[in-house]
């Protein structure tokens, strides 16, 4: 059996970012359904559907800024 090599940094980075939009998505939707259905109804609280799509905008700006690190460094294709 053919040993497999772990995903790298950059990698890791790409797939929790894609992970994480199921996440947004559900914060997103909860925002929008708070002008029509009282917040007890919602799938997320408000406040915490805030503070996800605020995770969600640091996490990309730290994804951007790690490859353009690499980038710099040679180790990631320009993209």
């Amino acid at each position: 059996m053919e040993q497999q090599h772990p995903p790298s940094p950059m990698r890791l980075l790409e797939i929790l970012k894609d992970r994480f939009g199921a996440l947004e998505a559900v914060a997103n939707s909860s925002i929008k359904l708070a002008r029509y259905a009282p917040e007890d109804e919602l799938a997320m609280d408000l406040l915490v559907a805030e503070a996800v799509l605020e995770f969600g905008s640091t996490l990309r700006e730290a994804r951007d800024g790690a490859m353009q690190w690499a980038q710099a460094r040679g180790v990631a294709s320009p993209g």
